[in-house]
């Protein structure tokens, strides 16, 4: 009995420290829950079996384009080096994680973020106050004129979550999960508001 207590113990605390070491970003530490959808269906809880919002991943585009994978040698042609580099930082979550895989880098342009891993990046996050990206997810315009009255015309049920600011947040924050073929998946569509204007939108996907 002492011998199974102690096992337990033992795993328990390893999973503890194992969770207190993630150096997950702060924009990512904000949001409360896109890679193109390459992770399992989720389990709908009883909240998202009430709310039928759904977006696909064809539907949306920033800067007139697909979010999709490329090249850092691209990334640097249309952007030019960026402002500065995380090494390392990706170690949960990541679009490129794998059992294998070195943990990737954050390259940082102002506030729009991309996760790098070797010679592959994607866009993690783009900043909307400085006009350099715009978003469009079907007819709705994800930019710095874009209101939480714009994106409640879209989606009424999901914009519930941004008409207070979570405690210890910058601001404002709602989430449009991602459907594949029918099914609900992890990754969500996270929109974060500062007085009830765009601030910034997140491709999150779940440790």
């Amino acid at each position: 009995m002492f011998m199974n207590s102690t096992i337990f113990f033992s795993t328990w605390l390893l999973a503890l420290t194992a969770c207190q070491s993630n150096s997950t970003p702060p924009v990512a530490q904000e949001v409360a829950a896109l890679k193109a959808p390459n992770s399992g269906p989720a389990p709908e809880s009883g909240l998202a079996a009430t709310n039928p919002e759904r977006i696909q991943d064809t539907m949306l585009t920033v800067n007139g384009l697909r979010h999709r994978e490329l090249t850092t040698q691209l990334l640097e042609r249309q952007l030019g080096r960026p402002d500065s580099i995380k090494k390392g930082a990706v170690e949960c979550g990541g679009y490129f994680a794998t059992e294998t895989s070195p943990e990737g880098d954050w390259w940082y342009y102002g506030n729009t973020m991309y996760e790098v891993n070797g010679t592959r990046a994607i866009l993690y996050s783009f900043d909307v106050t400085t006009g350099k990206f715009k978003g469009k997810l079907g007819k709705l315009i994800l930019d710095q004129n874009t209101t939480l009255e714009d994106v409640r015309r879209f989606y009424p049920l999901s914009a519930k979550e941004a008409e207070k600011p979570a405690s210890g947040q910058r601001g404002e924050e709602m989430s449009l999960p991602f459907e594949y073929k029918g099914e609900m998946m992890d990754d969500s569509l996270i929109l974060l508001f500062r007085k009830g204007r765009l601030q910034e939108v997140v491709f999150f996907s779940p440790c």
